[in-house]
């Protein structure tokens, strides 16, 4: 689980620190204050840290030189995965350079390893130089698509491919329980070849007929994509833009409720941001209900200077605001 991480130099922020990051974590703020920039790089550095799991095949390296897109990692963080895998790590620097920073001789490497990695991490000693590539294997491919979900409405081949997922996993009767958390009238999901189109199709029980996923609102619909995420990550990590999203808000709390069921049984750390009132007070009175505190809340704002800045509430904080009745986003 992530518990505390430091952001330098992505997009809108300079040098962002968070701690005390729970099991469910929601970034609230204004708009255009970086919500979904913080989202991504929360995200970045989950995939830093699977690629590291390549980091033994160097040893002693002085310096280590983050290119490969806008990811970084924090020292801090680098040095502890070193010493855990028994590393000496004592002088260490990493930095990230833009392609603008290179020298003449790092300008002439990197184009070389542009052309043979879509993304890598680069290790200098003694000015020699040593690759860990972070382009990930098909089935991490297959982890992306489930663990981070944008903002916009999830289309059919999208919920196809996150069924399949379920499906290849061998919990579709785990999915169908937890789905019924919702609606109980839905008794089973297959996906379907309609006219050229894969297609979910949905059998009900009242009334008793089958309808493709796109007649049962966006709502639904959402939910079965936040659904195959969590399930389809078990303890792992799931990033969520804008969750409320097609979701009437008279669903939000039963939502809630499910999500935190789900969270729970199957140990994954969630991040989502938000900007609705509503899902945040709907998760407040479901967390309360479950006696679930295991939340940290996340709010981003500006100072004088334009510098974003976050104000992070534990459980006690962010319940107590949000049940006084005060504007928390």
């Amino acid at each position: 689980m992530i518990k505390d991480i430091q952001i330098l130099e992505y997009k809108g922020f300079k040098n962002l620190k968070l701690d005390n990051l729970s099991q469910i974590n929601l970034i609230s703020g204004k708009n255009n204050v970086g919500k979904t920039a913080l989202l991504e790089a929360l995200f970045i550095y989950d995939d830093i840290a699977y690629s590291f799991e390549n980091v033994h095949t160097f040893s002693n390296i002085d310096t280590f030189l983050s290119i490969a897109n806008t990811r970084n990692i924090s020292e801090k963080r680098l040095k502890n995965y070193l010493q855990d895998l028994h590393y000496k790590v004592e002088d260490l620097d990493i930095q990230y350079k833009s392609k603008y920073q290179l020298n003449e001789l790092e300008e002439v490497e990197i184009k070389q390893l542009n052309q043979d990695y879509r993304g890598f991490i680069v290790g200098y000693k003694n000015d020699k130089m040593g690759i860990i590539p972070t382009s990930k294997t098909i089935e991490y491919e297959e982890g992306f698509f489930t663990k981070y979900i944008d903002s916009s409405k999830p289309n059919n081949e999208r919920l196809v491919e996150l069924y399949s997922t379920i499906q290849s996993k061998g919990i579709q009767h785990k999915f169908l329980n937890y789905l019924q958390l919702l609606d109980e009238d839905i008794v089973w999901l297959e996906p379907q070849l309609l006219e050229d189109e894969m297609l979910l199709r949905i059998n009900l029980k009242n009334p008793e007929r089958s309808l493709v996923s796109s007649e049962l609102g966006e709502g639904t619909n959402r939910y079965i994509e936040i659904l195959c995420s969590l399930l389809s990550n078990s303890q792992g990590r799931v990033f969520i833009d804008e969750i409320e999203n097609g979701i009437h808000y008279s669903k939000l709390y039963d939502i809630w409720k499910a999500i935190i069921e789900v969270v729970k049984e199957e140990e994954i750390q969630l991040f989502v941001t938000t900007h609705d009132l509503e899902s945040i007070e709907a998760l407040g009175r479901a967390s309360e209900d479950m006696n679930f505190k295991e939340i940290s809340s996340i709010k981003l704002a500006k100072d004088t200077e334009n510098k974003i800045y976050p104000i992070i509430r534990n459980y006690n904080s962010f319940s107590a605001t949000v049940n006084s009745g005060m504007d928390i986003r």
